[in-house]
């Protein structure tokens, strides 16, 4: 709650106080003595005045759409009602517009309503950031009758909206330029197939008569071997090391890296899942949860989770997840890749790391 004096009004009450104050003393009688408790009175009367308006106010908004994308414009509904006997005057509206914008409502706009009135107001709104916050009206300004002051006070319900991630190629550049083997990293270093590929080369003691090309030998005058390819990797792993967040999950800063997070995220699988590749996702929900996309379907039913669906529900769950992301920096596992993204990394650090 704020509170902010208007000069002008509190020294019109001032200078009428007074006034009062010499009318009673010079001339007395009942005129005198009702004007200057008329005058006593102004101010308790005045909070009480506001205290009402504020009780009788009821705020409702809404969206079309249960979940919204980021960037994407919907329609934003706000309902003003006054269920009170008292009449409003010059309400200000303040808007959360570090985290939306509203199109058709200005931030500090004032409506006025009669008493029992109804006013409704449509806009277009867009969120800026992934994840589940507060948008559209965040606090209202009340000023007093005599306009001595005005008082900001927060909306009894706020609007809670859960925005999903647009579906970018940003995961796939990292992931592009870490991979050197191949685009998708899927290969092995070290282990091959058992079968020989297409790779040719000369023929060394020891090397098993079944991998003779015998034809390509022909044309080269010497013995050629196929080579095996390099064994792919049985699977990708995408273990999400998110950040717990702080008291205030409205926190600006919070709110944006939340937003580069989930980003990353869905687009590193759907880099995978488009090309066909099962991807395997660990992350906080409440408990560590996994899910498996190998399909647009698969892609879908994570993308709906991740916008307000990421969060730790104790210390146990947080703890295992910073337990899997060292362990899996600290060793190679050859037939398994890991990509670890990280909603919080320290000074330095990558905020995606590939191991395996």
């Amino acid at each position: 709650m704020k509170v902010r004096i208007h000069k002008r009004g509190v020294i019109a009450y001032l200078i009428g106080l007074v006034l009062s104050i010499i009318f009673a003393s010079y001339y007395g009688g009942p005129v005198s003595f009702a004007w200057f408790y008329g005058m006593l009175l102004l101010i308790p009367v005045s909070i009480l005045y506001t205290i009402l308006n504020y009780k009788f106010l009821n705020i409702f908004q809404e969206i079309e759409v249960y979940k919204v994308t980021k960037g994407e414009e919907h329609r934003y509904r706000v309902l003003f009602e006054n269920a009170g006997i008292f009449p409003v005057h010059r309400m200000g509206m303040y808007t959360l517009d570090d985290r939306c914008s509203l199109y058709e409502i200005e931030n500090g706009q004032e409506i006025s309503l009669d008493n029992h009135q109804k006013k409704e107001l449509l806009s277009g709104i867009t969120c800026k950031y992934a994840g589940a916050y507060n948008i559209g009206i965040d606090r209202i300004s009340l000023t007093d009758p005599f306009y001595m002051y005005t008082v900001e006070l927060d909306v009894q319900y706020n609007f809670r909206a859960i925005v999903r991630p647009q579906i970018t190629d940003v995961a796939a550049k990292v992931l592009d330029i870490e991979n050197l083997i191949n685009n998708t990293g899927l290969k092995s270093n070290r282990l091959y197939e058992d079968t020989p590929g297409s790779d040719m080369r000369p023929y060394y003691k020891g090397d098993s008569l079944n991998t003779i090309n015998w034809k390509v030998s022909a044309k080269q005058g010497e013995l050629m071997v196929r080579t095996p390819d390099k064994m792919e990797k049985r699977t990708v792993t995408i273990l999400m090391e998110a950040s717990n967040p702080p008291e205030s999950r409205e926190d600006l800063e919070y709110l944006k890296k939340r937003d580069i997070f989930l980003e990353f995220v869905v687009s590193a699988a759907w880099h995978f899942g488009e090309q066909g590749v099962p991807v395997r996702l660990i992350y906080p929900s409440g408990d560590v949860k996994e899910s498996t996309v190998d399909s647009r379907e698969s892609f879908m039913d994570f993308y709906s989770i991740v916008a307000d669906g990421i969060f730790y529900g104790s210390s146990k769950a947080f703890n295992e997840i910073q337990r899997l992301a060292t362990e899996r920096r600290s060793k190679d596992y050859e037939c398994d890749t890991w990509i670890i993204i990280r909603e919080d990394p320290g000074e330095g650090e990558n905020s995606c790391i590939i191991c395996g």
